[in-house]
């Protein structure tokens, strides 16, 4: 577009100078070797202009042959630096390691920018496992202000391979330091002070990777939770109750489902007095997550209550969840309790169709014996034997309290439940085959009680096995 203005406003001021030219004549006369050549003033003009025109882009591409060859001969260098640095990290994505090294250790030659040179170095000696190598390499990046967070995580990574959380740590916190948006050092602070059992300080640590936006939010809620309620835990330990309360509370309203934090919470506020907010907090976990801890806790936790009263308010539990498992075998205890033979059945049989467990197989045999049925019980304590344990605490002894977790049992709830969601069974994960069960089993009078006359060997074995079809339901 510009050019085509020049153009108009040459060819403008052509037209009005031949135009003047035409209205006042003269002669030009050049001599030149003898010759003499004579033309008109406007013809002269016209054809100086011309020759400049045509004799200027000569002289100006003569003049600029040395910068084009040097320009060329850059580009030839910085084509065959990217070719090199594309074919290293193809290379390395590809796990083809020593071709990924030879093809850095081209670009690093080429290319003049040190602190690439330096980058492409260290992942030479990465793929290379020379640990001095990028030690050394990784050291000298903090002497630079735009290659000190790339060097705190490798030296990060460099002490977690090394086994050395104290150097990984101060790595960390310094690179937490260095930058306000990155998210990995923050989820490495945290992970560090939560494998250190410093609860608070991984919960300041997830503070500023969920502000930085470093973790999905739900997940972020659940880890809180269980940091909390470990925090929790530790001041109770250290008898500061109120503080304990404060926090397990708070826990509890991060997530619900945490079974653990409204067990806890619950004997908290009732050891308070506080039995109102307790029952609050269990009827809260039962709606997010039926467990059958909670169930033994909202029995146990209006204990000045008569019989009737507590089975009343259980009954009433069950209905507000009552498509959920844990609640049709809520309704099948208090039912066997009542001697309600006919719910009880159709209760267990229910929660034996989504899952055949030997919790269940338990119950029934309870069931059959409550009734006199010993044909039908011994079918079922041989279908218990064979049936799978549950993974959901559902050996939990009644006369014990559940989940009196150490540092390394919050430690792993953090990581199962925070990240996964899930809750961790801690006798299961710690392989303890020979815990003492408790299938949840309730006589005729409402007290809970192992099956009479089986062995502990027996009892135990109920909890490995097959699957096997149910019997046939009793008339």
């Amino acid at each position: 577009m510009l050019r085509m203005a020049l153009l108009l406003i040459v060819a403008v001021a052509a037209a009005l100078f031949a135009l003047w030219g035409a209205q006042s004549p003269g002669l030009v006369t050049v001599e030149w070797f003898g010759q003499r050549i004579q033309t008109t003033a406007v013809f002269s003009v016209i054809a100086l202009a011309l020759g400049l025109a045509v004799l200027l882009p000569v002289l100006g591409f003569l003049l600029d042959a040395g910068g084009r060859m040097t320009f060329a001969s850059e580009r030839a260098r910085r084509q065959h630096a990217d070719d090199a640095l594309a074919q290293a990290l193809i290379a390395f994505d590809g796990g083809e390691m020593r071709q990924g090294v030879e093809h850095a250790l081209v670009a690093a030659k080429v290319l003049q920018e040190p602190r690439l040179v330096q980058v492409l170095r260290a992942r030479a000696a990465e793929a290379k496992g020379d640990g001095a190598e990028m030690e050394r390499l990784y050291t000298e990046m903090l002497s630079h202000s735009e290659t000190e967070l790339l060097g705190r995580k490798g030296l990060l990574d460099l002490a977690l391979a090394k086994d050395e959380r104290t150097a990984a740590l101060a790595h960390a916190e310094a690179a937490l330091k260095l930058s306000r948006t990155a998210g990995w050092p923050a989820l490495a602070v945290a992970e560090l002070r939560l494998q250190a059992y410093d609860w608070l300080g991984a919960l300041e640590a997830l503070d500023e990777a969920e502000r930085r936006q470093a973790v999905q939010p739900e997940a972020c809620k659940r880890r809180r939770a269980v940091l909390l309620c470990a925090a929790g835990s530790r001041l109770e330990r250290d008898r500061n109750v109120p503080g304990a309360v404060d926090l397990v509370v708070r826990a509890t309203r991060c997530a619900a489902a945490l079974t653990p934090a409204a067990i806890l919470a619950a004997r908290l506020l009732r050891g308070q007095g506080e039995t109102w907010k307790a029952v609050a907090v269990l009827e809260e976990a039962w709606m997010a997550a039926p467990h059958p801890a909670i169930a033994a806790a909202y029995r146990d936790v209006r204990a000045e209550a008569s019989p009737a009263e507590r089975a009343q308010s259980l009954e009433a539990l069950a209905k507000t969840r009552p498509d959920h498992r844990e609640s049709k075998l809520l309704t099948a205890e208090l039912a066997m309790e009542r001697q309600d033979w006919s719910l009880a059945w159709d209760s267990l049989d229910a929660a034996y169709r989504s899952l055949p467990s030997s919790r269940v197989c338990g119950l029934f045999a309870t069931l059959c014996r409550a009734r006199g049925d010993e044909a039908n019980t011994r079918h079922w304590v041989g279908q218990a034997i064979c049936a799978p344990r549950e993974p959901d605490w559902s050996d939990l002894d009644p006369e014990d309290s559940p989940f009196l977790y150490g540092d390394a049992e919050w430690r792993a709830l953090a990581s199962e439940f925070g990240d996964r969601g899930r809750l961790v069974h801690m006798r299961l994960e710690r392989g303890l085959a020979d815990a003492p069960f408790s299938a949840g089993f309730v006589n005729a009078n409402g007290g809970s009680a192992r099956l009479a006359g089986e062995s502990p060997a027996e009892l135990r074995a109920m909890r490995l096995g097959d699957r096997t079809l149910p019997g046939t339901k009793a008339g």
